[in-house]
């Protein structure tokens, strides 16, 4: 789903670091360099970041009142 606002241990706001995050990944940073550059330090926040599924997408594709309108 959406990443948390905020690491659940040390409440820092990381948030605004995910977009950034995969934009460096795709440029060809690895995970280490990517959470450096944006000063990702604490192994809490790291794990946060590092752990996420984005499956919003994956989600997207399902309509459901289609599918409940076509059960009828």
């Amino acid at each position: 789903m959406l990443i948390p606002v905020r690491c659940f241990t040390c409440n820092k706001e990381i948030s605004s670091l995910y977009e950034k995050y995969i934009e460096l990944l795709k440029s060809e940073y690895t995970e280490c360099e990517a959470m450096n550059k944006l000063n990702i330090k604490r192994m809490c926040c790291r794990r946060m970041v590092l752990c996420h599924v984005d499956i919003v997408d994956k989600l997207l594709k399902f309509d459901t009142i289609q599918d409940i309108n076509t059960e009828l």
